[in-house]
């Protein structure tokens, strides 16, 4: 992938089957700390210090949330290794329904536990949130969809919970949000509230060593469409303007370079900055591209950040006439030049990117049971359902919906 010039859920199928645990490195440095939004902890050999976490936290039981791919690599169990008394659940599929957040909340109930790890992709840890907020909660999570005011029904009592990603792709590690799909609502729904934020985030780079390529590319482009959606959203966030810029930098700095060689761990390690600054920008709201691949995730089981790459393409396309000097001001800071067409140079890098990239091109290339073109219109009443649009630079109607989908097709 060309880099800019610049000074600069099947997240558990691939990941559990072709991880490995990090071989033990030679005393690493200790882990820089900062916070914001949550606490976060960053540095090869971070999840060491999960221990010492939870027992700042007060949790003596922690419940594990995983998938059963990093359980069979052994990362699941060495995580678990890392702190006393941690029981697991790794009963998380791809694109987590609210059957998995029940299973989870009968087993953190039985355990008796008193705070939560979510291990994994962006799956296991909104499951992880999703049986947080339940633990404390009544009834059932339909009760706090962000679209029908859940919100305001979520509060502060929550047990602790710590975050360790080990794809870098989803941020949701420093993320407001969990998404779950529902049959109450018959699509992916979110839950949104600062209180969902994961009391501490441990971002450890030697977590995805060994991601395989195809994964590493899907979850890079999720952090990608997450920096530009949120540099676009109409909401006005100047802190998370700066942040999403950072962010788009760093994803071009690792990804080309992790998805060919998933032992370098100064990409891997830029990959995972890009990823959390990807979550921490979009706090700022998303568009387009999210409704769509919301829609689409939930019914056919395809990759986010795949079906995320393949949109975002179009969608920037949509959105050029209503927000022409917008994306040229984001090319302009990410190093594409000025005076001339901005706009065109990045919507060309992102396909270029998407072109250099183990990825399928267009939706029917996807290996997705379930997805059909002939399906074009449910998928986009499903988007027009979805919160992420109401923030899209340009208002989506349900023909402009079914018009991106039929292009991506």
């Amino acid at each position: 992938m060309p880099e800019p010039s610049d000074s600069t859920d099947a997240d558990l199928e691939a990941a559990g089957a072709a991880a490995s645990p990090p071989s033990p490195a030679a005393e690493p440095p200790a882990p820089a700390v900062f916070t914001f939004p949550n606490r976060v902890l960053f540095g090869a050999g971070a999840r060491r210090s999960l221990a010492a976490e939870l027992e700042r936290l007060g949790v003596a039981r922690p419940l594990l949330v995983t998938d059963p791919g990093l359980v069979a690599c052994g990362l699941a169990g060495e995580v678990a290794g890392l702190v006393d008394s941690a029981a697991i659940f790794s009963g998380v599929h791809a694109n987590p329904t609210e059957d998995d957040v029940l299973r989870g909340l009968e087993c953190y109930g039985e355990a008796r536990c008193d705070g939560l790890i979510g291990l994994g992709g962006g799956s296991a840890i909104d499951a992880a949130k999703a049986i947080r907020l339940l633990a404390t909660h009544p009834g059932r999570l339909a009760d706090y969809d962000l679209t029908a005011g859940g919100s305001a029904r979520i509060t502060a009592d929550l047990p602790p919970m710590a975050a360790l990603p080990t794809t870098a792709g989803t941020g949701t590690e420093a993320g407001r949000g969990t998404l779950i799909q529902l049959p109450q609502t018959g699509r992916k729904t979110i839950a949104l509230s600062p209180h969902l934020l994961p009391s501490v985030a441990i971002c450890d780079p030697e977590l995805t060593l060994g991601l395989p390529p195809g994964l590493t590319a899907a979850t890079g482009m999720d952090a990608l469409s997450h920096c530009v959606e949120s540099y676009l959203s109409t909401t006005v966030h100047p802190i998370c303007d700066g942040i999403a810029v950072e962010g788009l930098r760093y994803v071009f700095r690792g990804l080309e370079e992790a998805v060919r060689d998933g032992s370098n761990l100064g990409a891997r390690s830029a990959m995972m900055t890009g990823a959390l600054l990807g979550g921490i920008s979009f706090h700022k709201g998303l568009g387009v591209v999210h409704s769509l691949s919301h829609a689409l995730g939930g019914e056919g089981r395809a990759h986010h950040g795949a079906l995320n790459a393949i949109l975002l393409p179009h969608a920037l396309r949509f959105n050029r006439p209503a927000a022409e000097p917008r994306i040229a001001e984001l090319a302009t800071r990410v190093g594409l030049g000025r005076g001339g067409d901005e706009a065109g140079h990045l919507i060309t890098l992102v396909q270029l990117a998407l072109a250099s990239l183990p990825l399928p091109r267009r939706l029917g290339d996807l290996e997705a049971d379930g997805l059909e073109r002939r399906r074009i219109p449910h998928y986009a009443r499903l988007a027009m359902l979805d919160h992420c649009h109401r923030t899209n630079p340009r208002p989506c109607t349900l023909a402009d919906m079914e018009g991106l989908l039929d292009r991506a097709w």
